[in-house]
């Protein structure tokens, strides 16, 4: 979903990644519109009108070849004004969209919300229950969670609730 506005009165752009469509998961076509806004916003900002670009991440994940174009955006946008990027949810942020996520200034995260480029449950397909049990709801967090992510600089700002990520972004 994607949305322009305004934030504090001042012009921006939300991109939102809808979770329970296949898990968040991001193909052409959404990677294609998450990417072409995101490529609008530097249009602006580039012609002098800043627009502040929000991406709210609820991503299984995305293949690269649908990134990449999003990828650039990101890193040619963030020189004319920070890109906020927000994991909140529990679907977390995954995949080639943790690359996206990685790539913005400012990425707030709240305790459930979880980043990584492999979720548990493909590190324990992938690599047996011996390396991660993905039904250990305490280790993956512990893992991969919010307040780690944030521990490690991973993420700028651990909020508690949807008011803490209104007043962070």
């Amino acid at each position: 979903m994607i949305a322009r506005g305004t934030i504090d009165g001042e012009p921006a752009m939300v991109a939102a990644i809808e979770s329970a469509f296949q898990g968040g998961s991001i193909g052409e076509v959404s990677g294609s519109k998450i990417a072409a806004a995101l490529e609008m916003a530097l249009r602006d900002c580039e012609r002098g009108k800043i627009v502040r670009p929000v991406v709210l991440f609820e991503t299984g994940g995305v293949r690269l070849q649908e990134a990449n174009l999003g990828l650039a955006a990101i890193v040619t946008l963030r020189r004319h004004v920070p890109v906020v990027g927000v994991i909140a949810g529990m679907v977390g942020c995954f995949g080639g969209m943790s690359l996206a996520a990685a790539l913005c200034s400012y990425l707030v995260v709240t305790k459930q919300g979880r980043l990584g480029m492999n979720g548990p449950e493909v590190i324990e397909q992938e690599a047996d229950i011996e390396e991660l049990d993905a039904s250990d709801r305490r280790r993956v967090w512990q893992l991969i969670g919010g307040e780690q992510r944030t521990a490690t600089t991973l993420a700028y700002q651990l909020v508690d609730d949807s008011e803490a990520v209104c007043a962070a972004v």
